[in-house]
């Protein structure tokens, strides 16, 4: 327990971090350069936006929010070409030490909490079956705690949704490496998969992954019809980059089987 004479002390180092989180916040020429990031971010530029994000980085090498969107931005190109596995080792395993050092530093900002836990989730996809029950715990403890620091960001509910599918679906023998793991192996479903990909398709409707993943929830609970309605829906949407196309071709394979 804390003494009476160290309580203060911890309490004006807590508040010196929360000042510090401030002041990076407003420094002009970060946030500029954060704000150009965005726009390139959104326009689907990602080379310029991990450009504009090194030059924040310089500048403040431990801002936060410069920290996750460089994690970001690591994931961002790994997800173009997801069926490459050097581009995954290359992307992923530097983006999570951004993330893992923006958790660390500012356990208050959701973004990292966020890439913290997409990125321990592809190491484990990586790494292997073992790997990836091993590091299940620390994704589902990550995302849940991005959705309470931000509850309006529909990627951690389409996080959540995804950790649902991958364990659910697990083969008998990952199973049984799940019991060695762990004495009680965590608990998903197909069912739970689609609330939270309904979640995030309600809250961002356009997005083609929460269509496709909902679509191919339905279908593990053999709801076809609903899958199909889905996958319709979804080929409508128009693709703004490589991984939108390769989503959309696998909806198109999709359909063709129903």
């Amino acid at each position: 327990m804390l003494t009476n004479r160290l309580k203060p002390i911890l309490i004006l180092i807590l508040g010196l971090g929360v000042a510090m989180v401030a002041l990076w916040a407003q420094n002009p020429q970060v946030r500029q350069l954060l704000d150009e990031a965005e726009k390139l971010h959104d326009a689907k530029n990602y080379q310029a936006t991990m450009e504009k994000l090194r030059a924040a980085e310089k500048i403040e090498p431990n801002n936060p929010v410069v920290l996750w969107r460089i994690a970001r931005g690591y994931f961002d190109f790994a997800d173009q070409q997801p069926d490459n596995p050097e581009v995954q080792k290359q992307n992923i395993y530097p983006g999570f030490e951004y993330a893992k050092r923006c958790v660390e530093l500012a356990p208050e900002v959701a973004g990292g909490h966020q890439y913290y836990a997409i990125l321990i989730g592809r190491i484990g996809e990586i790494e292997g079956t073992k790997q990836k029950i091993t590091n299940s715990y620390a994704v589902r403890e990550h995302t849940l705690k991005a959705i309470e620091l931000d509850p309006a960001n529909d990627s951690n509910y389409h996080v959540m949704g995804r950790w649902n599918f991958a364990l659910a679906d697990l083969s008998w023998v990952e199973r049984q490496i799940a019991s060695v793991i762990y004495a009680t192996p965590p608990k998903a479903s197909f069912e739970e998969a689609v609330t939270f990909f309904r979640k995030a398709h309600e809250i961002k409707p356009n997005d083609i992954r929460h269509r496709l993943w909902l679509a191919k929830s339905y279908l593990k609970l053999d709801r076809k019809a609903d899958a199909k309605t889905v996958l319709e829906q979804l080929l409508k949407l128009p693709a703004t980059s490589d991984s939108d196309r390769a989503m959309l071709k696998e909806a198109q394979e999709l359909i063709k089987k129903l």
